[in-house]
């Protein structure tokens, strides 16, 4: 045998062997690929949300997109070249080094869907229904979580409707309504709070059903409530059920009036304060100095010229850095919540929208 054919069998082996190794290369970046991609969405999601309260607080436009779908393609290539030893020698003479040589790429491609139907904005401006409530309420969130941002009423404390748009003048004292909360809390602690869908006092319908007979919590709960029984029922009515005054019922926020109530509490740069770029909300009591103190201290944005260090999740929007501190675990979980609460409520949405399809790979 030829020692050019020699060298041509030897390259051909050599790229055989390559193209063995390689023929599972693509099960073998599912994983890995999958995992990064996975934290991508969430980045992308989280950061939406924020950007989103940010731009509520400034009173600008908000806009959603939903990553409709992501493909990637991996493309190997294998290449033979030969390189003779020998200066002036050929192959013939047994002098050339055939070097065999593959290469892989990923070029993904991301589909995004911008939530601007009708469906989805009707969607927003919805009250929050009460099989929602009853689902986070049944899924384990703090009570006095989901009755700081999506209850607007219980009976008769008002968690001010003026919340519910944007910022307003003055921050209403909402200091009662939070005690409740809190007492709410404690007694759903010892399970004896609850919310679910039972056949009380008006009916077939979604219950915020109290237990507080057995406990120190009774007294000022009947003093709060107006009432004289320490066991309690309030039937959960949407915003727009007409039965908002009754004091026998709970009700809840619109998706949008939920929003808007967390994103009170961003913390505005004072150069955008000085500037008038946001309402300045008067304080009308001690007892509720600021935004973050109406939210009973389950949420709040930080805001900053620099870069944060240990930022759950953070985003650059006028010149300056908004973020959720990695270590503040109320407003992460209430983030996270808010996050379940917009997954559920666009559920629904059936609307049909464009396709904005990004090619990442460059």
């Amino acid at each position: 045998m030829r020692p050019f054919t020699k060298i041509l069998l030897a390259g051909l082996t050599s790229l055989a062997l390559l193209a063995g190794c390689t023929s599972h290369r693509g099960a073998t970046t599912i994983s890995p690929s999958g995992y990064a991609y996975n934290e991508a969405v969430a980045t992308t999601k989280s950061e939406q949300l924020l950007l989103n309260l940010v731009r509520l607080k400034y009173r600008d436009p908000i806009v959603f997109m939903d990553v409709d779908g992501i493909t990637t393609q991996h493309q190997y290539v294998f290449s033979l070249s030969a390189e003779n030893l020998l200066p002036f020698q050929n192959a013939s003479n047994g002098s050339s080094l055939v070097i065999p040589g593959a290469s892989v790429s990923e070029t993904p491609t991301t589909v995004y869907k911008p939530l601007d139907s009708s469906q989805f904005a009707q969607d927003l401006l919805a009250p929050i229904t009460p099989d929602t409530i009853v689902l986070l309420a049944n899924s384990g969130w703090s009570v006095e979580r989901l009755i700081s941002c999506c209850i607007e009423r219980i009976g008769p404390l008002s968690n001010a409707a003026s919340v519910s748009g944007p910022t307003p003048a003055v921050i209403p004292d909402n200091h009662e309504f939070r005690e409740m909360a809190g007492l709410l809390r404690g007694l759903q602690q010892q399970e004896r709070v609850w919310i679910d869908r039972m056949k009380g006092d008006e009916g077939v319908g979604t219950y915020l059903v109290i237990d507080s007979e057995r406990g120190n919590a009774c007294a000022p709960l009947l003093e709060l409530l107006k009432t004289s029984d320490c066991k309690m029922e309030f039937r959960l009515v949407a915003k727009d059920s007409g039965r908002q005054a009754d004091p026998h019922y709970a009700q809840t926020r619109t998706v949008l009036g939920a929003l808007y109530a967390l994103s009170h509490a961003v913390d505005v740069p004072e150069t955008h304060r000085a500037a008038g770029l946001t309402t300045q909300s008067a304080i009308t009591s001690s007892r509720t100095p600021d935004w973050p103190t109406y939210l009973g201290g389950v949420f709040q944005v930080r805001s900053g010229t620099s870069e944060p260090a240990g930022a759950a999740v953070k985003i650059y929007y006028r010149d300056h850095w908004f973020w959720i501190d990695d270590r503040d675990l109320d407003s992460k979980t209430t983030f996270n919540l808010v996050t379940f609460l917009l997954a559920l409520q666009s559920a629904a949405s059936d609307g049909v929208s464009p396709l904005l399809t990004i090619n990442a790979g460059g």
